[in-house]
């Protein structure tokens, strides 16, 4: 059956968009969520995860719940196929989804394809295989982890492993490494980079930066500069890209992702609606950060709605920044905005509380 509306993915945006379509119900309009799990994971809440701070379902949000309360239809299946043209999406189960606009939040994949299947090799992106596989993996970290990508993801995430490790008793010289192809948190503020390396040498994590991974096998990874690292576990929070069938689908893209205007549409079809870290902003620049992808989804929402309708559509305006709250492996955490940084105790807390907030609306 069609339907007026295909949202295609559990992403961030999608979950504000579905909380702002609870608060504002269309019954007149029939909308279907498409996702692979009953379940989304909230990103800022899995280096918690990791360090063991939180169970799954902590970091879990609800969408079957979501999409009842909102008055959407659920199914659960994965897209690999997607035609723009005929309005048509298929499914892994061989379900043919038809529309008359659909909306995209599936996020990327965040790990090369020439390594992403070889075991010992987990991309962060998507989350909640990452979660998964996680919890299958992290039972044994003694012969050594490395996080490929310095941003504020990678650093997170090699804070929160030697937390696990520390837990799990194993001895502070367990091989632990961050590698980055340029400078790490090149994209932070000097005060933040400054405090983040400071916190990564005291927990004796190795800082490897303009290198790129060549090879990684039998528990060696193996760098283009002719280092070598012992890894076991190998986590890629870099090498982005988007699902195969998205960028065959004709979408018009930039670096593989499909390009939308300030409408969150896509600019060859108008149709298809895009959003999150797998859009690319025609005009600007979005960083990929989960805050830009939670504030597009009443946008995105009222723009689905005001298009069936007719109406004119508006645009999101992308805040210049926001306050960054840092995890750093146990339970504390560092703030920065507009190039300040603070430390103190209740950060923690105040963190948690939010990201709790966001699970549990």
């Amino acid at each position: 059956m069609r339907c007026d509306v295909l949202l295609i993915g559990g992403g961030h945006a999608h979950i504000t968009a579905l909380r702002w379509l609870k608060k504002h119900p269309c019954p007149h309009m029939k909308f279907k969520l498409v996702n692979p799990r009953a379940y989304a994971v909230y990103s800022g809440m899995v280096p918690g995860f990791v360090a063991g701070h939180f169970d799954r379902n902590e970091v879990e949000v609800d969408l079957n719940r979501l999409c009842v309360e909102a008055g959407v239809d659920i199914v659960y299946d994965s897209i690999v196929d997607f035609d723009p043209v005929g309005k048509t999406a298929t499914g892994e189960t061989g379900a043919s989804y038809s529309f008359t606009q659909a909306s995209i939040d599936v996020g990327i994949v965040s790990a090369p394809v020439s390594l992403s299947e070889k075991k010992g090799n987990l991309a962060v992106k998507p989350m909640s295989h990452f979660v998964e596989a996680w919890q299958q993996d992290s039972g044994n970290l003694s012969e050594g982890v490395a996080i490929i990508g310095g941003g504020l993801g990678g650093v997170e995430l090699a804070l929160a492993v030697r937390h696990k490790m520390n837990a799990c008793r194993l001895p502070t010289s367990t091989p632990l490494a961050i590698v980055d192809r340029s400078e790490i948190l090149s994209s932070s503020s000097p005060s933040l980079r400054h405090a983040l390396c400071e916190r990564l040498n005291a927990a004796s994590v190795t800082i490897i930066e303009n290198a790129q991974v060549r090879a990684h096998e039998n528990s060696c990874l193996m760098l283009d500069s002719g280092q070598s690292l012992t890894a076991q576990l190998v986590l890629w929070t870099t090498g982005a890209r988007a699902p195969g069938w998205l960028e065959e689908s004709g979408l018009e893209t930039s670096g593989g992702f499909p390009v939308i205007n300030s409408c969150q549409q896509s600019i060859s079809h108008p149709d298809s609606f895009i959003s999150g870290d797998v859009a690319s902003l025609q005009k600007g620049r979005i960083p990929k950060a989960g805050v830009y992808a939670v504030r597009q989804g009443p946008v995105l929402m009222q723009n689905l709605i005001a298009k069936l309708n007719g109406a004119p559509l508006q645009d999101y305006d992308p805040q210049k920044d926001y306050l960054k709250l840092v995890s750093l492996g146990a339970r504390s955490a560092i703030a920065e905005k507009w190039g300040h940084t603070i430390q103190l105790p209740g950060l923690w807390g105040l963190k948690t509380l939010i990201d709790r907030s966001f699970v549990q609306d």
